[in-house]
Order: structure tokens, then sequence, then C-alpha cells
């Protein structure tokens, strides 16, 4: 019997000191600061700023040493401030932040925030830091299975006199709010992950400027939007009404490719690799067309479309084809101004839509 009271004697003191505190610490959990920045501020100095974490007492920042690689705390401040100045420098300078909460005589910390880093300058300087971060796009609407790469555009800080300043680290830091929904890989391709929903992708610049795009991914079940001819033709007055200046880039380049090289049989096919990230060029015939000039935009044109497509160029002709089910198709096609009777074509299946455009459909032939 004594033995059993000394065993659970024993084990309310552990409680004491290990269980409680564990559980003081749960109580006391604190957030990770949010929109951590730095930027030039004044002459050589750099100014850290955060938003302000519920309860905190305090916070500390930390910055990076290159000659020992580690981070070493270099300010703690208490709770109602937000912001904190270097000492003078000339240098690239790295940071992160964490809060605290007290607890008696403990501190409860709360995780690191992502690093920000920056330098100071003079307004006249030829590198600064990042300022404005802006997607081309408010929204992204894409297929559960689709990959894109939106346009983003940082320019040099406002606070830059030199009009020709550049920003002296161009990277960007992508993330998603749901890798469920979709990821982002290190250069802004977004990946749906076959499911609906939405989330948001955020793109960091260097010293924390931010923005974001929102993306829903829907399943448009592509093999269901090819059993009619209205499905199709919305298709295609999507490529159309969204990427008219892409496509007749395209056409533009081929055709004058073709001027250049009259005698040369040139016939390529080009389509995504399977992770829809990069243009294939296949010869189909004659010799190879060098197109890296337009790959950028023939991939954002490519990439527009959720289901199988392909831009080829054969016969003097640059054809757009949205691939279906079975071996349903739907084409549009720009014709050269040097083919010859082209408005005698008694192919009767295409129709003009506008000036060398036409436009043609397999129509409903099997699954």
């Amino acid at each position: 019997m004594r033995r059993i009271v000394k065993t659970l004697f024993f084990v309310m003191i552990l409680g004491v000191f290990f269980i409680f505190p564990v559980q003081l610490q749960a109580k006391t959990q604190i957030i990770t600061p949010t929109k951590v920045r730095v930027r030039s501020s004044e002459s050589k100095k750099l100014k850290v700023t955060w938003n302000k974490v519920k309860k905190a007492d305090g916070y500390q920042i930390y910055e990076y040493n290159k000659s020992n690689k580690k981070f070493k705390k270099v300010a703690d401040v208490d709770g109602k401030t937000r912001s904190w100045k270097s000492q003078n420098t000339k240098k690239v300078h790295t940071y992160k932040v964490r809060a605290y909460k007290t607890s008696g005589k403990r501190r409860v910390y709360s995780k690191f925030s992502y690093t920000v880093s920056a330098k100071p300058y003079k307004k006249d300087a030829k590198q600064v830091n990042a300022g404005r971060l802006r997607f081309k796009e408010d929204v992204l609407d894409l297929s559960v299975h689709q990959c894109l790469t939106p346009t983003l555009k940082v320019k040099a800080t406002r606070y830059a006199a030199n009009s020709r300043a550049q920003i002296y680290d161009s990277t960007i830091r992508w993330f998603s709010s749901d890798e469920t929904i979709a990821r982002v890989d290190k250069n802004g391709a977004i990946t749906t992950q076959g499911k609906e929903g939405s989330c948001k992708i955020y793109a960091r610049a260097h010293n924390g400027n931010v923005t974001w795009i929102k993306v829903y991914a829907e399943d448009y079940a592509t093999n269901v939007k090819f059993r009619n001819v209205q499905a199709m033709l919305d298709d295609m007055q999507n490529l159309i009404n969204n990427y008219q200046t892409e496509i007749e880039q395209i056409a533009a380049y081929f055709e004058k490719n073709k001027a250049e090289h009259p005698n040369e049989n040139q016939e390529m096919t080009f389509t995504l690799n399977d992770e829809r990230k990069k243009v294939i060029g296949e010869v189909t015939s004659g010799s190879k067309i060098e197109y890296k000039v337009m790959e950028d935009i023939m991939l954002r044109v490519l990439q527009s479309f959720p289901g199988d497509m392909e831009i080829i160029v054969i016969d003097r002709v640059v054809r757009f084809r949205l691939r279906g089910s079975g071996s349903r198709y739907v084409d549009l096609n720009y014709v050269f101004k040097n083919i010859d009777n082209f408005e005698d074509n008694e192919n009767t299946d295409d129709f003009t839509t506008a000036e060398r455009w036409t436009y043609y459909y397999t129509g409903p032939i099997g699954d």
C-alpha cells in the first residue's frame, strides 16, 4: 500500500514539473509576426516593420551573419513597438522577427517570420530595393488540371529618384494558401491539383513587399465540352478574345519566316511537355523552324486551353488546333498572303471568320 501511495505521489510531482508547464505553454501560444518588411530609411539606415501580434509582450529582431552563417539577435523591443531601425550601414542585411509572451519568469516565443533583406541607398542610386508588385490579372479561372504562369510586374521602389534604377534582387518568393487546390513553383508556375476550390497565390519580393492573385479551380470536364458545336465555339472564342494579340503575333512571325525562306519545306507541330511548362517543337517535314523568339508567347497560348492544344505550321498556314475526345478537334487557321486562289477554296467545311482567318470543326463523329 505504501508503495502505491509513493508511486502516485511521484506521478503527481512529475505532473507539476512537466505536464503543467506544457499545458501552460499551450495556453500561452503566440502567433508569428506577419507582413514583415524592411526598407531604406534615413541616411545609411534600414527600417524593419511588422504587424502587431495580439497579446505580445515584445519582439526580437535577428540579423543574418555571413561570417558564421547564423542569425544573431540585434534587438529586443516591447510589445507596443512595430518597427526598428538598424545602425548605419552600406550593405545588404537580412532579418527575421519573432514575438514573445511573458508567463511568470518564462517567455513563450512564436515561430520566426520569413526572412527579408534590403540595402540602404541614396535617391540617385543605380541599385535599389523592390517597390510595388502587381499581377496583370486579378483572378485566374483554371481547370482542375492546368498549369499557368501569370504575368507579374515588379517595379523599383518609388523613393528612387533615378528612373533607370534597377532592383538589386529580382528573386520572387512564391507560396500558396492551399496546396491541395493549387501549387506554385519557384518560377511562379501555378499548377492546379485535380480538385475544385479556390486559394490565393502570393508573390513576395526580397524586402517583404507582397501581392496575391485569387485562383479558382473548376472541373470543366474537357471531354464533355466537345460533345456539341456550341461548346467548341466557346473554347475557340475564349482563345480569340483573351489571346488575340498573341495569336496574331505568332501568325505574323511564321508568315515572315516563310517569306524569308520561300523555297524551304518547313513544317512543325508545337505542343506542351507533360508538365505543361515548356514548348516542344517537332519537325513533321522538311527543316526546323526557329521559334525561340516566340517561345514565351506560344507557351501562354498553349497553356490557355485546359486540354490538348497544338500550333501547327504547315502548307503556308498557321493552325491553332484544340483537341477533344476521340478524333474531334477544332481549328483556327491563319493563311499566308502569298497563297494563290485562297478565296476559291472549295472546302465548304471551312468558313471565314476574318480576312485570312478560317474556322473548321470536325463535327459530331465518334467519341
